[in-house]
């Protein structure tokens, strides 16, 4: 389940939330109430690594595992 961050423009707090990915974003403010809440965009911590990805297939010329050394 993913953490979305959200922000309230009328008291300031600052807060994540677990949420589903198909539950609408929150309406309200738990802490003062207020409706302008916005979601924050945030940086994931998600990290493709492995067989089968960019670092490790495409960065050097489509060849799988370690680069060819003369």
């Amino acid at each position: 389940m993913p953490i979305y961050e959200y922000k309230c423009e009328s008291c300031g707090k600052v807060l994540e939330l677990l949420q589903e990915i198909d539950e609408p974003p929150i309406s309200k403010c738990p802490e003062c109430g207020s409706s302008e809440i916005r979601k924050l965009i945030s940086v994931s911590s998600f990290k493709l690594t492995g067989k089968g990805w960019y670092e490790t297939d495409f960065k050097n010329n489509g060849s799988s595992g370690s680069p060819k050394t003369s």
